[in-house]
């Protein structure tokens, strides 16, 4: 386990959640009350080298909008990276194979930004599902010397530990760290999410077709979810249908008009319209 100078102390600065939107944090949702110094020789460009990772079980499916990033201290004016990545198992011992990268954010910090979060937001939102692991990533981007980011930290406590890769300190693959004295690494590292609508969701796991139809409608999973039921009504509630894992339904005895399908996972809730013509 690597241990991490600490630097200064600062006044804790709050943040708010927007309304249809959740913060997941493992510290709590706060901002950092204090500064680290990164692994390396507090010299820029090997601040650069630095990257911190947090990983999250989502218990939903989310659209991820952005990340909240902790800031200790800013000097001058540096780039961070923010990636996102689906894991295969448990994190660290997914990296690097078992990480897939679904996103990433850039921001410029300046020497403004300091004690804070700062949102990194992300052109669209990434959409991941119940039990996904999601693992993000945090890097200083390459900058010159007399600009660097110090990474913030939180004193209260946390739900899953933070990470540390720093080629500079030899520390090669994402690892525990301590940040002295006898602090253990809170990082602010916070997704922020809203969720993800049964419409969507039914979009990006699912096709329908042909639609309209006269008389077969066919049902194909994109990313292989169990159909564990599948609900048709009509626009007025009443259920007209109802089939377990089924790929083909026959609706030729159906009325003229527009119905509504959902779908049953493990996941959630599919939900679509089709047209009988």
């Amino acid at each position: 386990m690597k241990k991490i100078l600490l630097s200064v102390a600062f006044v804790c600065t709050a943040y708010s959640t927007t309304t249809a939107q959740t913060v997941i944090s493992q510290t709590g949702g706060a901002a950092p009350t204090i500064g680290t110094v990164a692994c390396g020789n507090n010299q820029a460009p090997s601040l650069a080298e630095n990257s911190f990772y947090r990983a999250y079980t989502l218990n939903a499916n989310m659209d991820i909008t952005s990340v909240k990033v902790g800031i200790g201290t800013v000097t001058g004016s540096v780039p961070i990276t923010v990636k996102l990545y689906k894991s295969t198992g448990a994190f660290p011992g997914s990296y690097p194979a078992g990480l897939t990268q679904i996103g990433t954010a850039t921001k410029t910090l300046t020497v403004t930004t300091t004690a804070t979060t700062v949102d990194v937001p992300f052109t669209t939102p990434i959409s991941a599902l119940l039990g996904d692991i999601i693992v993000v990533e945090v890097n200083n981007a390459a900058t010159t010397a007399g600009n660097a980011y110090y990474m913030g930290v939180i004193t209260g406590s946390e739900t899953a530990p933070a990470y540390l890769r720093a080629s500079t300190c030899n520390i090669n693959t994402p690892s525990l760290f301590t940040v002295a004295p006898g602090s253990n690494g809170k990082i602010v590292l916070d997704l922020v999410a809203q969720n993800l609508s049964n419409e969507k969701f039914f979009t990006e796991n699912f096709t329908l077709y042909p639609n309209p139809t006269s008389d077969v409608l066919n049902i194909s999973s994109k990313n292989g979810l169990e159909m564990k039921e599948i609900k048709i009504t009509d626009l007025s509630g009443r259920i007209v249908r109802t089939l377990n894992n089924a790929t083909t339904i026959n609706v030729s005895d159906l009325s003229a008009g527009t119905y509504l399908i959902d779908i049953t996972t493990k996941e959630g809730k599919a939900s679509s319209k089709f047209i009988k013509k």
